[in-house]
């Protein structure tokens, strides 16, 4: 999946995950590089820069 929506989290794998006072928080990578951070109440999501190859001519 390579849109805005979110992943679904049986395919994503977890880098790490640590608690706060707030609660756990998740960081989750998909492999086609898109990352996740996941609490209770929130998904933030952050998708890889394409990246142009530049030329000398």
């Amino acid at each position: 999946m390579h849109t805005r929506e979110l992943h679904d989290p049986l395919a994503m794998t977890v880098v790490s995950a640590h608690r706060t006072s707030e609660g756990v928080v998740s960081y989750l990578r998909c492999a086609c590089g898109v990352w996740e951070v996941r609490t209770a109440r929130l998904v933030g999501v952050a998708t890889p820069r394409s990246r142009s190859v530049r030329s000398i001519d």
